[in-house]
């Protein structure tokens, strides 16, 4: 047994032991580490192209949605001829515009159809239809359902399934708020699918992601050959949550995610995503080889790097004297590899390492100390600076409509005129105040009042030109900033927010109007203030005139 006394022997040992440890330690942490990852990272993959299929979905819903609440507001529909050949070619426009509508229609109070798309329907009463009831008393969008009085009149798209419409609707008023129809469409159930495909990418595809439809009543909307032939599995995850599912078939990687149409009717969907467990999880069935080959390997040459060191350390001790002075002289990255007997280094190799341990620690304490340092100035830093910002962003909001203030109108209005200045490009302001708003505040009171504020100032903020500025400019008084846009064109818009503003129900306080004063940029305008001034006299002019109007600078 003398050959396990001597140094080198006992170190190869004692490396050797180390090494097997710590290499199957680390592969076995890595494997359980990456597996988590790999399978998280599926999950994740998964439930992002769930989510970015259920927003496309929920936006989709309400642009529709939009399209027919405002097509509701128009003017033609409002005030015209609802028989009137306009209105036809209104909807036929409208209709076009969109690939999926099937068909757009106009119903009487009573239900017959006065206008429809390609003639369908007219004259036929409607009176029993949902979108019809639902459309008389509010935005109305209805759940998927196949085709009634449109089945034999519309071409199929598709031999496989009917016909399946989502169906929106809004009721039409008149100037006295008085019910003059119902203006309705059927979606064709295909925008859906293109919906989807759009989302599924074609690796996902070849990996057998799938996406779902699960309506309201627990049964499938989405794919048609699902319904009535696949069972909705009970331990579906929660909602936002990814978990391996045991369906009628295999497992499955899943998600759900409820789509929200942020409408008045909440449809109730579900987007069910789901992947074959062997397919989304192969990345880690693949990792899990590797890293054992890549362990197996790393434990070969840690045994061979633990011979090595043995060998280093049993140097004669010449050699270990020559390190000892390299460290005495300022040398840091002193290795002790010289072979030799145990007992002829023990006392000495001890000695230098302990020095070399203190040395290194010392150097490591230092620089923890100094990258804290930096750490600490850089955290400091990053806090302040989101802080100016903050405060920056709160200094240019008004606190009650989340709109610009006047602070931010009037570095706006700096900085239009010194681009007017330098190009010549015109560019113009209306002023804008509430009539009667101290009535409704005296007799409504300041909360009303407040209500009316900051509904006016989201219809202004929604309806100005993404190139506009819109801010509240004090008390019941806004302004907009137009730029490139002359008198005419600013005109047109006033005109447009003053019967926007006239026609928006503002439940408590009834029926609200402003007055709003126009005024175009100069070339002899001395400063910004100049057009303000212009449009308020404007405005003013509008008071007199009777309020609910607007007045170009006369």
């Amino acid at each position: 047994m003398k050959q396990f006394n001597s140094f080198h022997a006992r170190l190869v040992l004692l490396f050797g032991i180390l090494f097997l440890a710590v290499s199957v330690g680390l592969t076995a942490y890595l494997d359980r580490l990456a597996s988590a990852t790999l399978a998280k990272a599926a999950g994740d993959a998964l439930y992002s192209t769930g989510n970015s299929a259920a927003m496309l979905i929920s936006r989709t819903l309400v642009e529709r949605e939009r399209e027919i609440r405002l097509l509701s507001k128009s003017h033609l529909l409002t005030l015209g001829d609802l028989q009137g050949a306009e209105v036809q070619q209104l909807l036929n426009d409208i209709r076009q515009s969109y690939p999926f509508y099937a068909w757009i229609g106009l119903a009487a109070p009573d239900g017959t159809v006065l206008q429809a798309t390609d003639g369908m329907l007219l004259k036929q009463n409607v009176a029993q239809r949902p979108w019809f009831s639902g459309g008389l008393e509010r935005s109305f969008v209805g759940d998927v359902h196949e085709a009634v009085l449109l089945a034999r009149l519309l071409p199929q798209q598709n031999s496989n399934e009917p016909l399946r419409f989502i169906d929106f609707a809004a009721p039409v008023h008149g100037a006295d708020n008085s019910i003059r129809g119902v203006v309705a469409t059927h979606v064709h159930w295909g925008w859906v699918h293109d919906v989807l495909s759009s989302v599924l990418t074609a690796d996902a595809a070849n990996s057998g992601v799938e996406l779902l439809i699960l309506g309201s009543a627990g049964h499938w909307l989405h794919p048609y050959e699902y319904i009535g032939q696949l069972a909705v599995p009970a331990d579906l995850p929660p909602a936002g949550q990814v978990a391996l599912v045991d369906w009628a078939d295999k497992q499955y990687l899943t998600s759900r995610i409820r789509i929200s149409t942020r409408l008045g009717d909440d449809l109730g969907w579900q987007l069910i995503l789901r992947q074959p467990a062997e397919q989304a999880l192969a990345p880690v069935a693949k990792l899990n080889r590797q890293l054992l080959w890549y362990g197996a390997m790393t434990l070969l040459l840690a045994m061979i790097l633990a011979y090595r060191l043995a060998s280093h350390f049993s140097r004669p001790v010449e050699q270990l004297a020559s390190l000892a002075q390299k460290v005495a002289q300022g040398g840091e990255n002193v290795v002790f590899n010289v072979s030799s007997k145990l007992t002829e280094i023990r006392h000495l190799s001890g000695a230098l390492s302990s020095m070399m341990i203190k040395m290194a620690a010392k150097r490591q304490a230092l620089l923890q100390a100094n990258s804290t340092l930096e750490q600490q100035v850089a955290t400091r830093t990053a806090d302040l600076e989101r802080a100016n910002a903050r405060l920056q962003q709160l200094s240019h909001k008004d606190a009650l409509t989340g709109i610009y203030n006047r602070r931010a109108a009037d570095e706006r209005l700096k900085a239009e005129f010194a681009t007017a200045k330098r190009s010549s490009q015109r560019y113009a302001v209306l002023l804008m105040d509430i009539d009667h708003f101290k009535q409704i505040n005296d007799q409504l009171g300041h909360e009303t009042g407040d209500q009316v504020i900051q509904q006016v100032a989201k219809l202004l903020d929604n309806t100005i030109r993404d190139s506009d500025f819109v801010a509240r400019y004090g008390g019941e008084e806004f302004i907009a900033v137009l730029p490139a846009t002359d008198l005419h064109g600013a005109v047109i818009i006033a005109n447009k927010l003053c019967r926007d503003i006239a026609s928006l129900d503002f439940a408590t306080a009834g029926r609200v109007t402003i007055s709003i004063g126009v005024a175009p940029s100069a070339v002899d305008d001395t400063d910004a203030d100049t057009v303000v001034r212009k449009a308020d006299a404007a405005m003013y002019e509008a008071k007199r005139a009777g309020r609910n109007r607007v007045m170009p600078q006369g």
